[in-house]
């Protein structure tokens, strides 16, 4: 009982099934059984041998909903046929000053303010008006600034 092709001893009862190689020189795939899921308690094993058909099966018949069975597979890890997607790599942006769609901070605010300031400090309180119409198109400062910066300059200008 040597096998036919690398004429090494066969295990008797493969001799006995009718297998004339070893299983280092088979070349069939190796069988899978896979769970047939009547209802909660009625579960039952199918045997499949293309291992091709066992994995699309396993996939299709996930319970993902209900915990029961949820470890079991069949062992089988079917591999990728997919081949890997290139990476694509963008145009380099030139850097730019400020990020668009950036949301104002306190900074921002404080920066318009200061600026501001300085234009009420020379006696143009309509540039500095101007100035926050400026600010609230570019998005430097939200509508509620604006409404806060424009009180502190009709209370400045009541106080003068």
């Amino acid at each position: 009982m040597k096998c036919t092709t690398c004429y090494t001893d066969i295990n008797p009862k493969r001799w006995e099934l009718g297998y004339r190689v070893c299983l280092d020189c088979s070349c069939e795939p190796r069988w899978s059984g896979v769970p047939i899921i009547n209802h909660k308690t009625g579960n039952e094993i199918q045997i499949i041998k293309d291992p091709e058909v066992a994995a699309e099966f396993m996939a299709k018949s996930a319970r993902t909903g209900f915990g029961t069975l949820r470890g079991m597979s069949s062992g089988y890890k079917r591999p990728s046929n997919k081949a890997p997607k290139p990476v694509e790599l963008l145009p380099e942006k030139p850097l730019v000053d400020r990020e668009i769609g950036r949301r104002p901070g306190q900074h921002e605010f404080d920066t318009v303010g200061f600026e501001i300031m300085n234009l009420l400090e020379q006696g143009s309180a309509t540039l500095a008006y101007e100035l926050i119409e400026k600010s609230l198109v570019e998005k430097r400062i939200y509508r509620m600034h604006a409404e806060q910066l424009r009180l502190i300059i009709e209370t400045l200008s009541l106080k003068s």
